[in-house]
């Protein structure tokens, strides 16, 4: 029988995205709009379930206060399951005693405070094979967000695509931390006063601007245990 809050994904591949989709069921809510509570695309949310846990630590702490878990609970499972496996811990209704995590929201000068002057991001956008997602170095100039590609790479700028950036911080043993999310078009850096002032590229690299069209932020903190 066909569950109508997971119809026309694909069946979950990892004992993470099994608890997330049991979660959903528990709570009547589809993959979409648990998507869209955790500022997140369909096929981030897959991604990040099926990946390690390392690779977006904040998205799954997103994640688990919108399914109202406790971090350790999604990413681990409840102990009797991390303890004995998935078959010998039946799911009940019961609250994590430590509370689950408690999203917030950042305004938009605390969104660009956060990410200071430089530092270190992911840069996420559609390619031929689907979503695709990369590290990069940045900086931040004028409320833009540059970083440096090949030309002919994956995250050079592509006519009529958007790019999402994302910076983000967390503490999973404290269970707090946050998240800043900018989504807006790409385009090379030509001004030569702005080129002369900025590192030189790698060989064949240039310079790419992303204005952000949209600027959000969550914080994420340790809910009181009831």
């Amino acid at each position: 029988m066909t569950n109508e809050h997971t119809a026309g994904a694909p069946a979950p591949q990892t004992a993470r995205a099994r608890r997330f989709a049991d979660r959903l069921a528990d709570l009547g809510l589809t993959e979409a709009q648990a998507a869209t509570r955790a500022g997140m695309s369909i096929a981030y949310l897959r991604r990040v379930l099926e990946l390690d846990s390392d690779f977006d630590p904040p998205a799954l702490l997103r994640l688990a206060a919108v399914l109202g878990l406790d971090y350790q609970e999604l990413v681990s499972g409840r102990p009797a399951e991390r303890l004995h496996g998935a078959s010998a811990a039946p799911r009940s209704d019961h609250l994590p005693m430590i509370g689950p995590p408690v999203l917030g929201e950042l305004g938009t000068a605390d969104c660009w405070d956060r990410l200071g002057a430089s530092g270190l991001g992911r840069l996420a956008r559609t390619g031929p094979d689907g979503p695709v997602v990369r590290p990069v170095s940045y900086l931040v100039h004028d409320r833009t967000v540059l970083y440096r590609t090949n030309p002919d790479g994956v995250l050079a700028p592509a006519a009529g695509g958007e790019a999402a950036f994302e910076v983000d911080h967390a503490d999973p043993d404290l269970r707090q931390g946050w998240s800043v999310l900018m989504v807006g078009p790409l385009a090379y850096v030509t001004e030569p006063a702005l080129l002369a002032e900025l590192p030189q590229p790698p060989a064949h690299g240039r310079w790419v601007r992303l204005t952000p069209a949209t600027v959000t932020g969550r914080t994420i903190s340790t809910a009181s245990a009831t």
